[in-house]
């Protein structure tokens, strides 16, 4: 007889209900094991996630990947958003270690140019993690409407 439990290669738990009927409760976990010197919390991490995932932030995350780097004002017009809401999303993603602000004074005009970029974390999370999990969530749709479906 097999494992009813099996370890998925990414730290899940399979469970296998076919012992059970419809509406067991099942217990869900995903073990997931952080370095010891690792930088950041699971919940850390989380928020990490949390905040790219809603769609504003999304949307800034994707326009700085595409562009490099944007001034506050070009993903005003790269977005059609307007500053103060554009500026709440900016903060949020700042402070989740997401986008990074710099200033360059090489501008050749008397203005500093200030401009927003991508961090390495931010990088990972929008190709490895949400980009790739949209992807297999799609192409389990099938499965799952077959599955959950009426």
């Amino acid at each position: 007889m097999s494992d009813p439990n099996t370890t998925r290669p990414d730290g899940g738990v399979l469970t296998d209900d076919s012992e059970g009927g419809e509406g067991d409760d099942q217990e869900f976990s995903i073990d997931v094991e952080l370095p010891d010197e690792s930088f950041f919390t699971l919940e850390e991490y989380l928020e990490m996630y949390e905040t790219a995932a809603s769609q504003p932030a999304f949307d800034i995350l994707t326009a700085l990947g595409e562009e490099g780097r944007l001034s506050t004002s070009e993903l005003e017009m790269m977005l059609d958003r307007e500053g103060n809401d554009l500026h709440y999303h900016l903060r949020k993603l700042k402070r989740s270690t997401l986008i990074k602000n710099r200033r360059d004074p090489n501008t050749g005009t008397k203005e500093t140019y200030s401009y927003y970029e991508l961090t390495d974390l931010a990088h990972v999370i929008l190709t490895e993690g949400l980009a790739t999990g949209v992807q297999k969530l799609a192409a389990e749709e099938a499965t799952l409407s077959e599955k959950y479906g009426e």
